[in-house]
């Protein structure tokens, strides 16, 4: 017992700041992409498995037509001013790239042997999708803001982005059309899971309090652990 005592008490110390705000960073990007797969998904378009491991495609989307693979849309959520990386030999390859994109649709039909991946592929190859930017940003402390860019690829390991809409701040406590509803049900009800997830011992009293904000702070979530 005596042997057991340190570990228990290791077990309860309190998360410091660092800690919280790592898992909230982790939460914020999951949110992003969550409220991403919605409004795709929302607008006709079919979610295919994108991601391999931790790593992948965050949104990997299709429409068909008579039963065929004819549209193919490829995004990347971001939150905040989070930036797209780069991976492969020498960090060259960028994310989001066409280089990347078939790097990852190769591993995926490696994973998921499904006749969708092949057709993907053959799409992406022939340069006939779209690639988008999803960002969320806070605004303020009661506010949201969506900004998508299109994102042309100038070569496998370089491209340009172009801004294609931004849409008015959705304040989260008086959202003004069906649209804003959905979005703000979304982007609550996966903070609300990746708060139980990553914060198990939050009551259920404090996470609601915690959904007023809705850019969470480390010192907030601390004060109600």
């Amino acid at each position: 017992m005596l042997l057991l005592l340190p570990l228990l008490l290791l077990a309860q110390s309190p998360l410091s700041d660092r800690q919280i705000q790592a898992k909230l960073n982790v939460l914020n990007g999951a949110a992003a992409e969550c409220v991403m797969h919605r409004l795709y998904t929302g607008t006709g378009w079919i979610q295919i498995e994108g991601e391999v491991g931790r790593n992948g495609i965050d949104g990997l989307y299709y429409k068909r037509k008579k039963g065929r693979i004819t549209e193919v849309l490829v995004a990347e959520s971001k939150w905040n001013t989070s930036k797209l990386g780069r991976s492969g030999k020498g960090k060259l390859v960028k994310q989001m790239s066409k280089e990347w994109v078939l790097r990852t649709l190769y591993k995926l039909q490696k994973k998921h042997p499904m006749p969708e991946y092949s057709r993907i592929e053959a799409l992406v190859s022939a340069g006939r999708y779209r690639a988008r930017l999803f960002r969320l940003k806070p605004k303020g402390s009661d506010a949201l803001e969506i900004t998508i860019y299109k994102i042309r690829n100038k070569g496998d390991r370089s491209f340009d982005t172009f801004l294609e809409s931004r849409l008015r701040p959705i304040v989260l406590n008086a959202p003004r059309n069906r649209f804003e509803v959905m979005i703000t049900q979304a982007y609550n009800s996966c903070r609300k899971a990746g708060l139980h997830r990553y914060f198990p011992s939050l009551s259920e009293d404090a996470i609601e309090m915690l959904l007023q904000d809705n850019y969470l702070k480390a010192q907030e979530v601390q004060s109600y652990l």
